[in-house]
């Protein structure tokens, strides 16, 4: 009965996780944005939604903004977690060293994406909310560039896991797929309609959590396997 119940709310949580990444992604685009950060040309959107959140929180800064959303991003990575580690049932099913591998590579990235991010979060506003350069704030740079490492290795991993469990044949097609999916996906995102990280690269993450997690909570793990 524990362990049943521990598989449903795991389950939960990385939709919980999952819903909150995709919600919060866009609202940490358009609250960059406001700080005058320009790296990527604007996208259509941004403007509605800068009104929107204008005329909800007509008093908030975009620090405390920042903050404020950041810091429940922060805590969706953390949910999705829970729902990655317990995807290792279907991956070491898989009898695939390279969907191992792989697998394990993008659970580092995001053991480092997690706490980076968070103190990019806290520290950034710091010095005016610019983009990070050399000689300021430190901290937040060093943050920075810990949780783009980590975006690095969840790309990669991700690629090597999905690849290889496309070829094996022993995960869920849309499984596979969705891991297989994820780099391309963030690249075009960031390119274009998300230009954040990671709220805007781990976008298609957070779908495929949301999938996988109500699939581990309905007990249909089974789904997961290959037909």
């Amino acid at each position: 009965m524990a362990t049943e119940s521990k598989r449903v709310g795991v389950g939960y949580l990385a939709v919980a996780g999952g819903v909150l990444g995709l919600l919060l992604a866009p609202a940490m685009v358009t609250i960059k944005y406001m700080t005058g950060w320009a790296v990527v040309p604007e996208p259509m959107w941004v403007g509605a939604a800068r009104r929107a959140m204008a005329a909800l929180l007509p008093t908030a800064t975009p620090v405390h903004l920042w903050v404020l959303f950041g810091t429940g991003y922060t805590v969706a990575l953390l949910l999705m977690l829970f729902g990655v580690l317990r995807m290792r049932r279907q991956v070491l099913g898989a009898e695939s060293r390279l969907v191992t591998v792989g697998y394990w590579v993008v659970v580092v990235g995001l053991c480092l994406v997690i706490p980076g991010d968070a103190v990019h979060t806290w520290t950034w506003h710091q010095n005016g909310l610019t983009t990070p350069t050399p000689r300021t704030n430190p901290l937040a740079n060093t943050a920075y560039a810990v949780h783009m490492m980590g975006m690095n290795l969840v790309m990669v991993g991700s690629m090597v896991a999905g690849v290889a469990a496309v070829r094996g044949k022993r995960v869920a097609r849309w499984l596979a797929w969705s891991f297989v999916l994820i780099f391309p996906s963030a690249v075009i995102a960031s390119l274009t309609v998300l230009p954040t990280t990671p709220s805007g690269a781990l976008w298609f993450f957070s779908i495929m959590l949301v999938a996988y997690g109500y699939e581990v909570a309905r007990g249909r793990e089974g789904h997961l396997a290959a037909a």
